[in-house]
């Protein structure tokens, strides 16, 4: 599905980040794997290397500005060029008040979790502009030069009793972002969507999971219809889709991975 091309994945050394690497890679793509953790970047090139994919390590850490460029630098300079970027890194701070919520704190979230993916999209777009058109099995009018996911959730639609301002604050800027990007680049052949997952089964979640799953059920159920965690992997499977020619129509969209949540608001 994804042969012959080049995907950048940041934060994929753990959770949803690491399972659209893994699933890039098993869709044919060559695989930059980017976090701040070596080990764990290391660790998770050597399952993609075990199931047969192309995987290397760019470490970075997003609370650099010089990261996303020395980034996208690496992976054009390890596999010669950029077609795919899903950026996934984040981090999360659970919820305070706006009279108790300190500076500090919102210029973390908001340098991780906004003004990275902003500095990420813009990197990405120069390597994939420099890069060319890809090989393409559509039929659309016009080439196909690079697609970029962006991390998104649930609360870039609403507020939130569970995260903080400044998370609930960047994650809408994400999805503008991504609508912004998509409108600027389309007609120069790069597509630009956000998908926006749930409550999904990470490490954050360990302790709710490990409490059982009627915890879990009782927890989820008013959020998620369903009663349980979205997964890194199904996450990562829409990731695939929405990098592929299948989805050659489908631009400046955020697609909600709720199990029905954002529908019963």
């Amino acid at each position: 599905m994804l042969a012959g091309r080049v995907a950048l994945v940041t934060g994929a050394t753990s959770g949803i980040g690491e399972a659209a690497a893994i699933e890039l890679a098993q869709a044919g793509a060559a695989v930059m794997v980017a976090g701040r953790d070596a080990q764990r970047a290391q660790a998770v090139v050597s399952v993609i290397r075990a199931r047969g994919g192309v995987a290397d390590v760019a470490l970075a850490d997003m609370r650099d500005p010089a990261a996303p460029d020395a980034m996208v630098a690496a992976t054009v300079a390890t596999f010669g060029r950029l077609d795919l970027a899903f950026n996934s890194a984040g981090i999360f701070d659970r919820m305070h008040a706006f009279d108790t919520y300190d500076d500090a704190s919102w210029d973390e979230m908001i340098a991780v979790n906004l003004s990275a993916v902003f500095r990420c999209m813009r990197a990405e777009i120069r390597a994939m502009l420099d890069s060319g058109p890809l090989p393409s099995d559509s039929e659309s009018g016009s080439p196909t030069v690079g697609v970029i996911v962006n991390n998104a959730s649930t609360v870039g639609h609403r507020g939130s009793e569970r995260a903080s301002p400044a998370y609930v604050a960047a994650k809408h800027g994400v999805i503008g972002l991504t609508r912004q990007a998509a409108l600027q680049y389309v007609n120069r052949g790069i597509r630009v969507n956000a998908v926006s997952p749930g409550p999904t089964d990470t490490p954050v979640a360990r302790p709710l999971r490990e409490a059982g799953p009627d915890a879990v059920r009782e927890a989820l159920s008013h959020l998620n219809p369903t009663g349980r965690f979205v997964s890194p992997e199904e996450i990562a499977r829409t990731v695939v889709f929405l990098c592929s020619d299948a989805a050659v129509m489908i631009n400046g969209h955020d697609i909600p991975l709720d199990g029905g949540q954002l529908a019963r608001l």
